[in-house]
């Protein structure tokens, strides 16, 4: 791995340190990724973890990849190519809009209605994004694509 490969794995694997929330919402601990990699048969020690993270580790072994793609379930080009960190970083929006609680109160509430009433709201929402900028707007269709 060339310096700048090992600098950009150190970023995508922090920003999944950072943005990928846990069963809980927040986001995982070096302690529980090294836990949920040995729970799906890969050996990787929390300070082994912190100095990937950190790019102090610059050459970790492909097993070691594939072990972290599986603690996090990202695909393994996660760490490969910027079109799937790209991609990945995506799904990561869609998990933490879906870990949080005051949408899952939403939807509760809408499950029994008519399936005209929930497309009444969902292009209520639609509005709302637009009125909120191209950027809202842009992520309109996160959770649909992935559906």
């Amino acid at each position: 791995m060339s310096d700048g490969e090992a600098g950009d794995f150190a970023l995508r694997l922090d920003e999944l340190f950072r943005n990928l929330p846990g069963p809980d919402g927040r986001p995982y601990s070096a302690k529980t990724i090294a836990q949920r990699a040995a729970d799906r048969g890969y050996r990787i020690g929390e300070s082994y973890l912190s100095q990937l993270r950190s790019g102090k580790a610059r050459s970790p072994s492909f097993r070691t990849v594939e072990g972290l793609a599986a603690a996090f379930d990202v695909d393994i080009r996660h760490f490969l190519t910027d079109e799937d960190s790209r991609r990945t970083r995506d799904e990561i929006e869609q998990f933490r809009a879906m870990a949080d609680p005051e949408v899952h109160r939403v939807a509760k509430r809408l499950a029994g209605l008519p399936k005209e009433t929930i497309a009444v709201v969902d292009e209520l929402v639609d509005v709302l994004h637009r009125r909120r900028g191209p950027a809202a707007a842009s992520d309109l269709h996160l959770v649909d694509d992935a559906v």
